[in-house]
């Protein structure tokens, strides 16, 4: 009897302090899950805000602006999820051409709120290598300091390029190496990167819309829409044709047009070679070859130097080296792009593993193009780049290689990309510059950070 009593007792003593600890958990729960529908409510905040911003190119450039826009600047609370509501604020910055997104949300009791802020840039051109679809990257071509992102599946053709694990590679669909230099070996089943080099499954963002009238139009008022030179590689000697000819003067004497040439002593009057500073862009609505030699081993007026956009809503084909030196633009962090360069090797101390590179994790800030050297990879050192178009490039059809020059900048390819004797020590570069902008008819809204904040003080509506 003593012992039964003794045991009710200690059961009255801890039987308050046990509901007290049940109710706290219990409070505790429902704080939790109120705090955790709040976040998702700021999340889904942030959302509605990226897509405001993305419903028209007038919309971001009021964000940009500072201008007020009416329900994103905390002045309206919204409704449509349930649980709880949330509220967006739209501010300029914090650097250039950026818009922070400030969001909040809170829970139906109103007893739990959190704040999200994210900073978006609107970056047209944001890879160095683009397509609306697949991408395959074959031999031929070597991409610095931008990544190659794809809308559908990025496949490395052959071990050239497969060999080279630089820059970062992203992929809506899957990354897709070979047999010697394998990426995504499951296709969409986990896990779908290696957190270095390459992502599958990834989130890419939307591709430009791109306004061909705009630059169609801009050509025709600069004299640089559908120039060809005075011989064709169709229609013989003295015929404006299909191609523009990179050549010398007695190849086009019977047309005596010889201002209409791109080479160095010929060059068009709006080539790189007479505005080594100047913007231009170059359009043509068909098929175009640039084509040209060097002479003796240097550029005599056979060579391609354009800079500006270049537009070739057909076929193009590069027969030609590039003959254009200046010291170009080196993103901030172009390290990022080569931090791994082989399937065993990472950048070190050492400089010159890629172009521009001053040692461990470290870029500089402008390249010499045509004079600045570097080590490429399994190809030995003593590189140059040739340059044969500064600034954006769009290809509608196909682009083919018979000669090697290299784009600084970025190019979008619709069709295929094919390179004749395309190798490890032969290949066009693309040096992607991130500050390339174009005329575009959508907003491409590119993350710049991601932070959690003090909610506002702001009254809530």
């Amino acid at each position: 009897m003593p012992a039964v009593l003794a045991i009710l007792l200690v059961f009255m003593i801890l039987l308050p302090a046990l509901i007290l600890w049940l109710q706290q958990d219990t409070k505790m729960a429902v704080k939790s899950q109120k705090n955790t529908l709040a976040f998702n409510l700021a999340e889904a905040g942030v959302d509605r805000g990226m897509w405001k911003l993305k419903s028209s190119t007038a919309t971001f450039s009021d964000a940009l602006a500072g201008n007020i826009i009416a329900g994103y600047n905390f002045d309206s609370t919204f409704t449509d999820i349930t649980g709880g509501t949330y509220r967006i604020r739209f501010s300029s910055g914090p650097a250039a051409k950026q818009v922070t997104i400030w969001a909040e949300g809170r829970d139906s009791a109103n007893n739990q709120t959190r704040s999200i802020k994210e900073v978006v840039q609107n970056q047209t051109i944001y890879s160095a290598l683009m397509n609306g679809g697949n991408v395959s990257w074959s031999k031929g071509l070597g991409i610095y300091w931008g990544s190659v992102v794809s809308q559908g599946n990025l496949t490395l053709v052959d071990d050239n390029v497969a060999g080279w694990y630089f820059p970062r590679k992203y992929a809506k669909g899957v990354v897709i190496g070979t047999a010697l230099n394998p990426r995504d070996v499951n296709g969409p089943t986990p896990p779908n990167t290696d957190n270095v080099e390459w992502w599958s499954g990834y989130d890419v963002p939307d591709v430009p819309v791109l306004d061909f009238a705009a630059m169609r139009s801009s050509a025709a008022a600069t004299g640089t829409l559908n120039v060809y030179g005075c011989r064709s590689t169709q229609g013989g000697a003295g015929a404006n044709g299909s191609a523009t000819k990179w050549d010398t003067r007695g190849a086009c004497a019977s047309a005596g047009a010889h201002a209409t040439h791109f080479g160095n002593s010929w060059s068009h009057p709006k080539s790189a070679q007479f505005n080594p500073n100047t913007d231009f862009v170059w359009y043509w609505d068909g098929d175009v070859t640039l084509s040209g030699a060097f002479c003796g081993g240097a550029a005599c007026g056979q060579s391609a130097g354009i800079r500006g956009t270049l537009v070739v809503r057909g076929n193009l084909t590069i027969d030609t080296p590039g003959e254009f030196n200046y010291a170009g633009h080196v993103p901030s962090n172009a390290w990022q792009e080569q931090n791994k360069l082989t399937i065993n090797t990472f950048d070190t101390a050492a400089a010159s593993q890629y172009p521009g590179d001053l040692g461990f994790h470290t870029s500089t800030g402008t390249f010499g193009f045509g004079t600045d050297t570097w080590c490429q990879p399994l190809s030995g050192c003593g590189w140059r780049a040739t340059v044969g178009m500064k600034g954006f490039t769009y290809v509608g059809g196909n682009l083919t290689i018979l000669q090697f020059m290299d784009f600084n900048g970025a190019v979008w390819v619709n069709g295929n990309v094919t390179a004749t004797g395309g190798t490890p020590t032969a290949f066009c570069g693309i040096f992607y510059d991130d500050t390339l902008s174009v005329p575009a008819l959508n907003v491409i809204l590119i993350r710049i950070s991601w932070d959690e904040v003090k909610p506002s003080s702001a009254v809530w509506l």
